[in-house]
């Protein structure tokens, strides 16, 4: 499969950060084959995921600027990261300037990377970057990932939640190691990935409760309902996730609480003794 083809995951500095050293940590390589993307400013790098259930092979992509991206190059943009510095001035002006190609992409993994830590402030004060950045995150769907976060007992973060987010995601080209219709309850409990969304991943959610923010039951009900296609309900998990991310801190607890007891009764009915 060509270049101008294959499903991209387009990573876009806000910042000094180098997306490149972005796509080293997510790969866990130090040397890159680094290519043109036909005869445009774009840097891209091929990436043959190989995991438990399937293979797909997609690239990295970057560029210098937001402008001039040609039509077929965004079509195939399946995830979106954005690096920026929660201290830099006018950073929010920075993320809402790549917002008309976020919504040209239709990227349903939307990730906005930070290497410092982003403590959640909650003052009114409108020149908060913390706050703004949170709140940013919330509107428009993006979940936020910090590299310097250090995980609770069930967290996955930093670059690795990102490596999963990216697992995850339903890939257009994706090639199943083998035919799963009906999995079991065990099996996507178990499942390296999929246990990274409902343990690790939701014990990072975050749900604004004052605001009367609740979980999405009918997706919970879509995953499973009928032929239950296992690669579909990875992206029904990602949606769940990127739904409610990006909220206070303070409030992750009574989130994943009330995700992992929805998915609970999901697997096991409404009547299971919680």
């Amino acid at each position: 499969m060509s270049k101008n083809q294959l499903p991209c995951v387009y990573i876009y500095s806000c910042c000094d950060d180098d997306p490149l050293k972005t796509i080293k940590s997510i790969r866990n390589e130090e040397n890159l084959e680094i290519d043109n993307y036909e005869n445009e400013d774009i840097l891209c790098n091929r990436w043959e995921i190989n995991c438990k259930y399937y293979t797909a092979e997609v690239q990295f992509c970057t560029s210098k600027s937001l402008e001039k991206l040609s039509d077929d190059f965004i079509k195939n943009i399946n995830a979106i990261i954005l690096l920026f510095d929660a201290k830099k001035e006018n950073v929010i002006d920075s993320l809402n300037r790549c917002m008309p190609l976020v919504n040209q992409s239709q990227a349903e993994v939307l990730i906005v990377l930070s290497e410092k830590l982003v403590e959640y402030d909650s003052s009114n004060n409108p020149n908060q970057n913390s706050k703004l950045i949170f709140d940013w995150c919330q509107k428009y769907h993006f979940e936020l990932v910090m590299l310097e976060e250090e995980a609770d007992e069930m967290d996955t973060v930093g670059i690795e939640r990102v490596r999963h987010a990216l697992f995850a995601h339903y890939w257009p080209n994706l090639k199943p190691k083998c035919e799963i219709t009906h999995p079991s309850t065990k099996a996507i409990i178990e499942d390296s990935v999929v246990d990274s969304q409902l343990s690790g991943g939701m014990s990072d959610l975050k749900m604004d409760i004052e605001d009367g923010a609740e979980l999405d039951s009918n997706l919970f009900s879509e995953m499973f309902e009928g032929d239950v296609n296992f690669f579909n309900t990875f992206d029904k998990v990602q949606k769940l996730k990127q739904q409610i991310s990006s909220m206070p801190d303070e409030e992750r607890k009574v989130a994943a609480e009330n995700a992992l007891t929805e998915c609970w009764k999901t697997f096991f009915g409404d009547d299971i003794d919680l």
